[in-house]
This record gives structure tokens, sequence and C-alpha cells, in this order.
């Protein structure tokens, strides 16, 4: 069933072929893995991750910044209206503003004991135990010591106000606790904590720090935040230059403008976008792009194209070229039989792409290795499924080509209709990439 002189024969006469279309492939390989693991566009990936949680982290913050200054005006609005000279009036004091708290809770449906409802009730209750003069000494205590207010104090003082909202939030967003619900948030865009620590910001030293940890990302925050009410306050007193305060439905239009303001601050870049592109943006950000190329670039498309080519041109030369030129019937004048014949020719065409898949497979595996894998996604038994699917639809393309070389008496029908297929499906497979989830949608088809 097995002649070993045709095998040699096919060798010699398919060999050069076999070895360069092997080196094209593999260096095809290298390139493309190690530009894509290791170059511009992991870095380019990471750069643009980065860009849209910073740009979504910044208006986050300065969002809860000026929902923290609200509370803490509304909260000294409530304070303002008693008498804390009369201490009967703390315990009406302290029932307005835990219906104060209620109120912002249930607008916002936090249920009691939530870590939302806590920081509420916090923001609240450290507004009048803040250190408005900065002293070191609390101006009011509702603690039973009933202590009292000894100095005027303007307890309406915006730069207090913003003062105690941003010293709030800053020290909110570094605890450990925030931290770690951050950190869950971002892991749709593959940050973990390691990465979280390493957005940085450059201070007045001129030293990159932390942007959103430690005492670094307090100073950040704080400073964020502070920006963001000046141009808050900056904004609604020129909005409500233009309402009458003697309008009965003035309260409710000053409101309006702040809801207005607070939400155009937290505006990220992404929700500015148009829906489409802002998505695009996302997925592209947070899209594997060694294997985007390795997985479905190379392994697809780019890489069987230069084996198809191959495939057309052996399967034809072992079977229907020779019929063609005549040899076969020399062959057959010997005492090697039709079946094999066909059997020694099938035996060299897998063994040779069988041969050509175990050169892409050692060379990806020894590309992998000098790849920085933090940034890869993609492990070695996936790797080693890639090759394998990769041989398996070289094998099942040979089946084609070699099928019509049997069939077939003439060279140009069995490369006409065997090469044709092949090129068909490798097309529609091209199509079908374009089109499928694979690829971003602001490329796809």
């Amino acid at each position: 069933m097995f002649s070993k002189a045709l095998f040699k024969q096919s060798c010699k006469a398919n060999g050069i072929m076999w070895i360069t279309i092997t080196i094209a492939v593999c260096i095809m390989l290298a390139c493309l893995m190690m530009i894509s693991g290791g170059g511009n566009l992991g870095e380019m990936r990471t750069g643009i991750t980065n860009t849209m949680v910073q740009d979504t982290m910044d208006k986050q913050i300065q969002s809860r910044a000026l929902n923290y200054y609200n509370i803490t005006d509304n909260t000294l609005e409530i304070i303002n209206s008693y008498d804390l000279s009369n201490p009967m009036n703390y315990l009406l004091l302290q029932n307005d503003l835990q219906n104060y708290i209620d109120e912002i809770c249930q607008s916002n449906n936090y249920q009691e004991g939530t870590d939302e409802y806590n920081e509420v009730l916090a923001l609240v209750y450290g507004t009048i135990t803040y250190d408005f003069n900065l002293d070191g000494e609390n101006e009011i205590d509702i603690g039973l010591d009933y202590t009292y207010l000894t100095k005027p104090i303007d307890m309406k003082d915006e730069v207090y106000m913003r003062e105690y909202a941003s010293s709030f939030l800053s020290s909110n967003m570094v605890s450990e606790q925030n931290v770690d619900k951050v950190l869950s948030q971002l892991s749709q865009y593959s940050i973990d904590e390691e990465d979280y620590k390493n957005l940085t910001y450059t201070n007045e030293q001129g030293q990159k720090v932390s942007r959103y940890t430690g005492e670094s990302g307090k100073v950040y925050i704080k400073d964020l935040s502070t920006d963001s009410i000046v141009t808050y306050l900056a904004r609604l007193e020129y909005e409500l230059e233009s309402l009458d305060p003697s309008d009965p439905s003035f309260t409710e239009q000053e409101n309006a403008i702040k809801n207005a303001l607070i939400a155009e601050v937290g505006e990220s870049f992404l929700s500015s976008l148009p829906q489409s592109v802002g998505e695009s943006l996302q997925e592209l950000g947070t899209m594997d792009l060694f294997n985007l190329i390795t997985g479905s670039i190379f392994f697809k498309v780019a890489g069987l194209l230069l084996p198809i080519i191959y495939i057309i041109m052996v399967a034809n030369n072992l079977i229907a070229g020779q019929v063609d030129s005549g040899s076969m019937a020399y062959i057959l004048s010997t005492s090697t039989k039709r079946k094999q014949v066909v059997y020694t020719q099938a035996t060299y065409l897998v063994g040779s792409l069988f041969l050509m898949c175990l050169c892409t497979t050692a060379v990806s595996f020894l590309c992998f290795m000098f790849l920085d894998t933090s940034m890869i996604t993609m492990t070695y038994g996936e790797l080693a499924l890639l090759n394998i699917g990769f041989f398996i639809t070289l094998f099942a393309i040979s089946g084609i080509s070699f099928l019509t070389s049997c069939w077939f008496n003439r060279t140009k029908h069995s490369m006409g209709i065997g090469g044709g297929l092949n090129m068909f499906f490798l097309v529609a497979t091209i199509l079908g990439l374009f089109g499928s989830k694979v690829l971003p949608s602001v490329v796809r088809i």
C-alpha cells in the first residue's frame, strides 16, 4: 500500500516548495506575534484603556463632589434654622437631619445599613462635627454633653462647604473598601489593583504619583473636587441671574439648573460621543489585540494563504499532473498499483502539511516565551489548540484538492475546480471575519 520510491520522488519534486512556504509562514507568524504581543499595539491598547478609565473616574469624582456640596449646603440650611444656644433644639435638629438623610436615600433607593446609606449618614452628620475653622476643634457637637457654639461662624461660607465636601470625598475614595468596589467595576477593562495604582499624575514636585490611591490620590481627588465645585458655583451664579427670585417656581427652576449642571460635569468623554462611536472606542480599549491578530487574522486568514497555494500546486502535481504529462503510465507499468500510488501520494501531502504545522507550533511557542504575558490573555493550551485547528483546516482543504486531482485527468480541470473551491472558501472566510464580533465594530461590515 506504500511505495518508498514514489514517496522519495514526491519529496524531491516538491521539497523546495515546501521549505520555501514553511519558512515564509513561520516568519510571518513570528513577526505578527512579536509585534502584537510585545510592540506598540499593546501599549496603544493600554493607553486607550487608561485614558477611558481616567476620564470616567475623574467625571465620577467631579459629579460626586457636586452632590456632596449640595448635600452639605442643604444640611447647613437645616442647621441655621435652629438656635443652637438652646439645648432642646439639638434633639429637633437631629430629627430633621435624619429625615433629610431618609429623603436622600429613598430618592436614590439606598437601603438602611448599606454602604451607600452609611455614606450619606456620615456626610450629613459629619457636616456639623467638621472643623470649619481648621483650629483642631469641632464647632458643634451633637453628643450628649451638648457642647454649644461659643463663637460666631458663618455656617454658609462657601469655602467651608467646599473644603468639607472635597475632604470627605477624597478620604472616602482612597479607602480600602471603596478601592475594592472601584476595582470590581473596572474589571471589564482588565484593570487589576496594580494597574489601578499605576494610573498616575505629575504633582507639584514634578513626580509621577498614584492618581487615586494613597496620600497622593487624596491630594489629587481633593484638588479635582475643589476645582469642580468652584466651576459649578460660577456657572450656577451665572444661570441664576436670569431667574426671578420672586417667582413661585424659583426653587424648582434652581433645582433643575443644579441637576443639569451636575449631569453636564459628570458626562464622560465616551458618553459625550455618539453611542456607536463611544461603544467602538470602549470595545477597542478592552480588546485583546494579540488574540485578534494571532488567533483570528493569522490562523484563520493570513496564515492559510501560502499553504493553500502549496496545497493546490502539490495536490495537482501528485496525481493529475502526472496523468496529464504521461508519467503516471510509466509508474503503473511497474509493479506499483493504483491504490498504492494514491495512498503514497496522499500520505506525502498530509505528512508535509503535518510537518509544516509542527514548525508553526514550535515557532509560536518559542515566540510566546519572549512575550510579556501580563498584557496577553492567551495561554499555551489555547495556542496549541490554534495550531491543531490550523492543521485540521489545511487537512480539509488538501482533501478537496486531492479529490479533484484524482477525479480529473487534466491539470487545468484539477486546478480550476479544486483551487477555485479552496480560494472561494478563503474569500468567504475573510468576508465572514469582517462580519463577526471578533473584529472591533468600527471595522466590522
